[in-house]
């Protein structure tokens, strides 16, 4: 899938994006105010990716309306604290907490990351303010992208050894849960 493509997509789904410095996650030099300049016009989007085609492609999750909820890999020799002595990572401790709560995470949009982590794209709720960035907050390797922050988008470089873990031929916005 071509970069391009992969903001369009993303833009389709209604999620604004903006170009990354190619094969990386930071926005590129040129570019200030990303969360404001992100869009989901599809002139500007193709202007963007003809002019610099290997861009990585990143979704301002405030505009979108998502909480991406990133679930981390732990290093094999990293020290685990005492609760996640077991734990590979983000993963287990995220469905851990979540069957803790009577709440096991039902399907979502999912993609998987470099480092082998997953991000889990969940509506943000309509109620309770605006949801921002967390990091450890949430539990060990579990950070969220809300307002104020941005994911690397499918179809990019960052993320193309592992690609979508999602039913096939079903639309992002089909496997999001409501709010």
């Amino acid at each position: 899938m071509s970069r391009l493509r992969a903001a369009l997509a993303a833009a389709e789904q209604g999620w604004p994006v903006f170009p990354l410095r190619p094969g990386q996650k930071r926005p590129r030099a040129t570019l200030n105010a990303w969360e404001a300049k992100a869009t989901v016009d599809p002139d500007r989007i193709t202007a963007w990716w003809h002019r610099h085609p290997a861009d990585n492609v990143a979704i301002a999750t405030g505009p979108a309306g998502l909480v991406v909820v990133d679930l981390d890999l732990a290093r094999p020799d990293e020290p685990r604290p005492a609760e996640w002595a077991n734990a590979r990572g983000g993963t287990d401790v995220f469905d851990a907490l979540a069957a803790r709560q009577g709440h096991p995470p039902g399907a979502t949009w999912t993609v998987g990351t470099a480092g082998g982590g997953r991000h889990l794209y969940y509506r943000a709720p309509a109620v309770g303010g605006r949801w921002r960035n967390t990091a450890g907050r949430i539990g060990w390797h579990i950070d969220t992208r809300a307002a104020g922050g941005y994911v690397v988008a499918h179809g990019s470089a960052e993320v193309a050894k592992v690609g979508t873990i999602a039913p096939p031929g079903r639309s992002p916005a089909a496997i999001i849960p409501p709010r």
